[in-house]
């Protein structure tokens, strides 16, 4: 009886170090990724490069401030990542994103960058954030069976 109750109160222990470690951000090397962001909003465009920045380790991120510079470069660079705000009216349905669609193996993330005028920024919402990131398209057409 003794030695149950010291593997429930060992089970306890482990299960709440395991959710507080996942709180934690976890560094990752980004360097080999490259990112293009579209903000029309010069403060929020400043804050989303700069919050990117420290999120993603090492990633090269290019900021644009309208939709016809992101797609003017678009072709210039081998993006991995488009990064918008679909809170923005008309970015949703905007040429830009349904080319960054296509683009191959590429992602698109699209968040909110009001959250980033907030003082303090929840470490928990972060790692979610960061794990957006970290999601890769797949690259094999998918087929039905």
């Amino acid at each position: 009886m003794e030695k149950e109750n010291e593997f429930e109160q060992e089970t306890e222990i482990s299960a709440e170090v395991s959710v507080e470690s996942s709180a934690e951000p976890v560094v990752q090397d980004y360097t080999s990724r490259k990112i293009l962001l579209w903000e029309n909003d010069d403060a929020r465009r400043h804050a989303a490069l700069e919050f990117l920045s420290d999120l993603l380790t090492g990633a090269e991120i290019q900021a644009v401030a309208s939709e016809e510079e992101a797609i003017e470069i678009l072709d210039e660079d081998d993006w991995d990542t488009f990064v918008v705000d679909f809170m923005n009216e008309g970015v949703s349905d905007s040429e830009f994103v349904k080319k960054a669609n296509n683009y191959p193996a590429a992602i698109v993330v699209a968040i909110s960058f009001a959250f980033l005028e907030l003082e303090e920024r929840d470490s928990v919402k972060l790692e979610q954030i960061r794990r957006l990131f970290d999601i890769e398209k797949a690259t094999a057409p998918i087929r039905a069976s």
